[in-house]
């Protein structure tokens, strides 16, 4: 790592579901991806993976820049529930940044 690299820490909560390796490090890159390329600061990521019954939940949380970010998605897979879980994110951070943007 650089100097100025940004460090984030991802950790998962699994409910209702045993964790396995590849959802682990699925769900921790992409959103190591997103953050590291909006936040300016270490960061930790709190996410939390639910299954209940034929709904599968990815939520996430985190504090960066004096701001809290969160999200929530559901669908029928681990894996579409966390990719709309980063598009939720990605969102929220890209506005984040346009309007400190729009300040300066």
């Amino acid at each position: 790592m650089t100097a100025n690299a940004k460090a984030v820490n991802v950790t998962i909560t699994f409910r209702n579901t045993e964790g396995t390796e590849p959802i682990k490090n699925y769900a921790s890159d992409k959103l190591k991806n997103i953050t590291q390329k909006f936040v300016h600061h270490d960061t930790e990521v709190h996410l939390v993976l639910t299954v209940e019954k034929n709904r599968h939940i990815a939520e996430a949380s985190f504090h960066t820049d004096g701001h809290d970010f969160a999200g929530r998605e559901e669908s029928e897979n681990l894996y579409a529930s966390i990719d709309s879980l980063a598009e939720t994110l990605t969102e929220q951070l890209r506005r984040h940044k346009e309007r400190l943007k729009k300040h300066h």
